[in-house]
């Protein structure tokens, strides 16, 4: 008897041994980055800056997260529509458009392209998921490219001017607001240089004709959007949002580039704000909805006016 206790004793030991070190085995980092009460650092930072910028927390910028931190995120989370727990999981540091690191759908770049039909990977989920979010795209983010991406891809090229391959090439990505990972140290230029050919392009086509000025607040509205946890993250984003922009729909967003518009994106994108931040303008002249006319008036220049929003 005394025999077979000791044998189950050594058994017990040697499978808490083995417990032990598969344990330690196991992958250590965190499945969702998030930050919460206690938590300290630069993201909390990042966090705090955010939602100083929007109102939300009056406290300072010190890295720490503590209770009024915590209050802050629970008021943005109620007015976004997230779970109000005062954490910022995943989920809430997209909404407020903070990098969580991860990789796939919400990057901003590819490893290398063309990328076409029969295509698979974290590339393809990158463009499905632009894609969706802008309305071209009705399939599941699945990093598979068929046919139903190759067509979301044509109707998207064919609504842009580009040659509706549903292949996603140089002038495909640029549109699509991307660059590839694979650049050489002009990377970072490469991006910025697809923002300002975008911004330069919805200038065009929403403030041709209209004062220098104009245009320069027509492309600080983007930005300031940009920075708005009620609209996309990227200046690909906010310009593709379904309904945001008429020029998208009415043919303008194809028109030549007005050099003016290249040289406001330019300074719009330095910094410039005739607006004063606003995220709203119409002209009044010709605007058909109802909502954005009862938006209180902030400034005019030429024919549109501005709006801060409610």
């Amino acid at each position: 008897m005394k025999k077979k206790i000791i044998i189950s004793a050594v058994f017990l030991t040697a499978f808490s041994v083995m417990m032990i070190i598969c344990l330690s085995l196991l992958p250590s980092g965190k499945t969702e980055a998030l930050s919460k009460y206690g938590s300290t650092g630069s993201e909390v930072t990042q966090i705090q800056k955010k939602l100083k910028n929007w109102g939300y927390y009056s406290g300072d910028i010190d890295g720490i997260f503590g209770t009024q931190t915590q209050n802050a995120v629970k008021l943005f989370q109620q007015k976004n529509g997230l779970t109000v727990d005062g954490i910022a999981g995943l989920q809430t540091l997209r909404a407020m458009g903070i990098s969580t690191g991860s990789s796939g759908s919400g990057s901003n770049t590819v490893s290398s392209i063309p990328i076409k039909y029969g295509s698979r990977g974290n590339d393809v989920k990158t463009i499905q998921s632009k894609l969706k979010n802008w309305g071209y795209y009705a399939g599941a983010v699945d990093g598979v490219f068929g046919s139903g991406t190759k067509s979301a891809v044509s109707s998207f090229q064919k609504k842009n001017g580009l040659t509706a391959d549903g292949i996603v090439g140089t002038q495909t990505l640029k549109a699509l607001g991307l660059s590839t990972s694979g650049a050489t140290s002009s990377g970072q230029n490469s991006t910025s240089s697809n923002d300002e050919y975008l911004l330069a392009r919805i200038i065009s086509a929403e403030a041709r004709g209209e004062p220098y000025s104009g245009q320069v607040a027509v492309g600080a509205v983007v930005l300031n959007r940009v920075d708005h946890p009620s609209f996309p993250n990227t200046i690909a984003g906010v310009i593709y949002q379904k309904g945001a922009f008429t020029a998208l729909d009415d043919g303008q967003f194809d028109q030549p580039i007005a050099d003016s518009a290249y040289r406001a994106a330019r300074e719009a994108l330095a910094g410039s704000d005739p607006t004063g931040g606003c995220i709203y303008y119409y002209n009044p002249q010709t605007a058909t909805n109802a909502w954005i006319r009862t938006l209180p008036i902030t400034t005019r220049i030429g024919k549109h006016v501005f709006s801060l929003g409610k």
